[in-house]
């Protein structure tokens, strides 16, 4: 479904000295397929997002959906950002209706199907409250909630739990897998912590440091539905010790 051939991403720095983010990653993603990132800060995971998502072009090699280049946004992907950023003035209901609204594809049943998630989304009362009415994991509740609405083929997330506390990190985890298994879309989740990676993920890609490149993918053989209680299995630590790994062994590699 989705598949980066190639791919590279270089920017001109402040100084005009180019920097290159990203060098010849080459990735597949299937239909319904959760895919988590993790690597090392600077390594391009977000800039790689981002070109999936139509935001940043490539450099170089292709970004392609479906076998069709990705030239722009496109309303069959949504994306889910660390910070909420939602609009203060609007409620819960409206937040989530936004994009749709946007778009000019609200109809009959779209506040009928926002309410829907925001049931699933454990926020059935909500919807009459402003954000600042919120706690911040209910804040990017509704985030993920106004991703969904428009029922995306692919849901590209960076960092999506970063800034919450640990307990709401871990609500939240278990929250976003009871979204994507009743939606079953094609998944990427940027995140820097090794243990949410493989709780969520049907695979790892590990990402070496700058410029960023495919290092490993690790296949997660945990069974579904998750749990955290499949944190003390062997097969979680053994991903999770490849991962680590292999993160630190690139650290030690390009330090030498």
């Amino acid at each position: 479904m989705i598949r980066l051939d190639a791919v590279g991403k270089t920017f001109r720095g402040r100084d005009g000295v180019p920097v290159e983010a990203l060098r010849d990653v080459s990735l597949d993603v299937a239909a319904g397929e959760f895919v988590a990132i993790v690597g090392a800060s600077g390594c391009g995971k977000s800039t790689l997002l981002r070109m999936v998502a139509g935001l940043v072009a490539a450099s170089t090699g292709t970004v392609a959906l479906d076998g069709e280049a990705v030239a722009g946004p496109r309303a069959e992907t949504a994306m889910v950002f660390q910070a909420p950023t939602l609009l203060p003035w609007a409620d819960v209901l409206r937040n989530v209706t936004f994009p749709l609204r946007l778009m000019r594809r609200a109809g009959a049943g779209t506040e009928e199907k926002a309410r829907a998630l925001l049931d699933v989304a454990g926020l059935a009362g909500f919807e009459s409250k402003l954000p600042r009415e919120l706690s911040g994991g209910m804040q990017q509740r509704v985030a993920i909630c106004r991703a969904l609405v428009q029922e995306p083929r692919v849901l590209l997330a960076d960092e999506p739990f970063g800034a919450l506390d640990a307990l709401t990190r871990e609500e939240m985890s278990l929250e976003l897998l009871r979204l994507w298994a009743a939606r079953r879309m094609a998944v990427l989740f940027v995140t820097h912590s090794i243990p949410e990676a493989v709780l969520l993920a049907d695979r790892v890609v590990v990402m070496s440091p700058r410029p960023g490149r495919v290092a490993d993918v690790v296949e997660v053989g945990l069974p579904r539905p998750r749990s955290f209680d499949q944190e003390a299995s062997d097969e979680f630590h053994r991903c999770a010790r490849r991962i680590r790994d292999r993160i630190f062994g690139e650290r030690a590699a390009r330090a030498a």
